[in-house]
């Protein structure tokens, strides 16, 4: 296997998902290997296949190479290691067993070890095995990154980046180790740090996409929205297939008010997403749904541009929440420093509907009420009117919650009917 093929592999942090065993079946003429020499020699053409990206066939000879000497623990870690990487994960682990067991010195097999409980969430073995490796041998780059990512799914941050800069130390050409770091400091929240370590995986290989990515999510997160936008639209470029860079392009670009190619985005993405969802007996659905998601994403779209609001002078908007009916016509309900408007969609324009705007000090009681079909916002002004909007629930509970904080007349608590 390619050492491209394996960072790429151990920049996913790891899952909580077992393997079901695979195997591989071995030819009718294969050569009766019976001895230790055979197995080396086994290995070694089986190592070829690896790094040649032939998983299936390496098994095959690591498989004969076990066979031909079952004592010997290098041929065990070389067939956990392929098996690993099909997430044969429960066949991965008994091999990786019988390696440590059978050589209890060999330090790529404790690493491999660790990483193939690790993939199976069993972290704190995992752990302990990396340590094991890395004392057998202190280079190990390999054993100091899947230390790195246990400890990051672990959330120990810290030490995760402790084990990535030992990593890099090891192997400074490594683009796994410098993805995985960033990843460790931005969710320790250490954004500008996270930053740095992306721009110099960039310098690595500046066809990353996920270098890309991870660099504009951070810049987003100091404030540099321009950043953030050109970085994601670096990423589209490069990986023009990921849904991943179109969604988070798409929402960059909502940051900086261009909804029309948010849009434009967020529907590349979802069909996107379709695409790689669905089996291969099911693809002749999916372009009905691409287009039913166009047409509504067209839509909505349409729903959105027509109820644009312009805050007043002075005037800030808090929160604006989708999905909102008024008098039965679908709107926006914007929170301000000053108001609660309802902005109807322009369908709802067209057939009369029109904005009502209530100032917050003229509020004299809010009730919200939430059943199984959705819930009800009613608002008692000081003028004697009573105005009444309903909403999924999903709508309402954070719309009540933040009307909570705003202490708005008097307020009842949110009732199950």
């Amino acid at each position: 296997m390619t050492k491209s093929r394996l960072s790429l592999a151990l920049t996913l942090l790891l899952l909580n998902a077992g393997g079901c065993p695979a195997t591989v079946a071995e030819t009718e003429n294969s050569p009766n290997y019976t001895n230790p020499h055979d197995a080396l020699v086994l290995i070694e053409e089986g190592d070829g296949l690896f790094h040649a990206d032939n998983l299936s066939e390496s098994i095959v000879l690591y498989r004969r190479a076990v066979h031909a000497a079952p004592l010997n623990s290098t041929a065990h870690e070389r067939l956990a290691r392929a098996l690993s990487l099909i997430d044969a994960l429960n066949e991965a682990e008994q091999e990786a067993r019988q390696a440590v067991t059978l050589d209890g010195k060999n330090a790529l097999a404790h690493a491999w070890y660790g990483w193939i409980l690790g993939r199976q969430g069993k972290y704190k073995t995992a752990l302990a095995e990396e340590k094991i490796a890395v004392d057998l041998d202190d280079k190990n780059a390999f054993a100091y990154q899947t230390m790195g990512l246990i400890l990051t799914s672990t959330g120990e941050y810290s030490q995760a980046i402790r084990a990535y800069e030992r990593a890099i130390k090891n192997d400074p050409e490594d683009l796994g180790s410098y993805l995985n770091m960033a990843a460790a400091m931005g969710r320790k929240g250490d954004y500008a740090g996270a930053a740095s370590v992306y721009r110099k995986a960039i310098s690595l290989n500046r066809r990353s996409s996920l270098a890309h990515i991870g660099l504009g999510s951070a810049l987003g997160k100091i404030g540099d929205l321009d950043g953030q936008v050109r970085e994601f639209q670096t990423a589209v470029v490069l990986a023009p297939r990921s849904a991943n860079a179109h969604g988070r392009l798409g929402f960059a670009l909502s940051q900086k008010k261009d909804m029309r190619g948010a849009m434009r985005e967020g529907i590349v993405a979802a069909v996107l997403r379709l695409e790689s969802s669905w089996s291969t007996f099911m693809r002749a659905m999916i372009t009905t749904w691409a287009a039913v998601f166009l047409v509504f994403g067209a839509i909505f779209a349409f729903i959105f541009f027509g109820s644009r609001f312009k805050p007043q002078p002075g005037e800030d908007v808090l929160n604006s929440y989708f999905l909102v009916f008024y008098k039965e016509r679908p709107g926006r309900f914007i929170l301000t420093s000053r108001r609660l408007v309802y902005v109807p969609e322009a369908v709802s324009q067209w057939f009369g509907a029109t904005r009502l705007s209530i100032e917050r000090e003229q509020v004299e009681s809010i009730t919200c009420t939430s059943s199984i079909s959705g819930g009800t916002l009613s608002i008692a002004t000081k003028d004697g009117a009573l105005h009444k909007f309903s909403m999924p629930n999903l709508v309402l509970d954070p719309l009540s919650r933040k009307l909570d904080g705003l202490n708005l007349g008097a307020q009842s608590d949110l009732v199950s009917a």
